[in-house]
């Protein structure tokens, strides 16, 4: 069994995001998270034409209509059941805004895995 290199654990939680190649005057590309933790993502889109760089990325917050500027690596891409999926490792993001996102995934995967007695 291979081990999970991964050092926090990963939430599926889907939030909207866009993102472009960092200090790029690029359009910015329109996505989704598949799931999110303390130190990555990972990001889903129609564009399949993206190589490995850095990335500025703009996360819709769960809760409001605001959205979060952050900074990540694209560490893995691929192709799955046609979309564009890639790994991204957070470089730079606001700590509190980080938080609120994973206190709302948390209840999210709270109230899907645990059953009221």
């Amino acid at each position: 069994m291979q081990a999970d290199r991964r050092r926090y654990i990963r939430f599926d939680v889907p939030l909207e995001i866009i993102f472009k190649p960092a200090d790029d005057a690029a359009p910015y590309i329109a996505g989704l998270t598949r799931n999110f933790s303390r130190d990555g993502c990972c990001i889903e889109s129609e564009n399949r034409d993206m190589t490995l760089q850095s990335l500025e990325l703009k996360v819709k917050h769960p809760i409001s209509d605001i959205y979060i500027t952050t900074r990540g690596n694209i560490v893995w891409q691929r192709q799955v059941e046609g979309k564009w999926l890639a790994g991204i490792s957070i470089v730079e993001m606001d700590t509190e805004a980080k938080s609120e996102i994973l206190d709302f995934a948390y209840d999210l995967w709270l109230n899907k895995n645990i059953r009221p007695s």
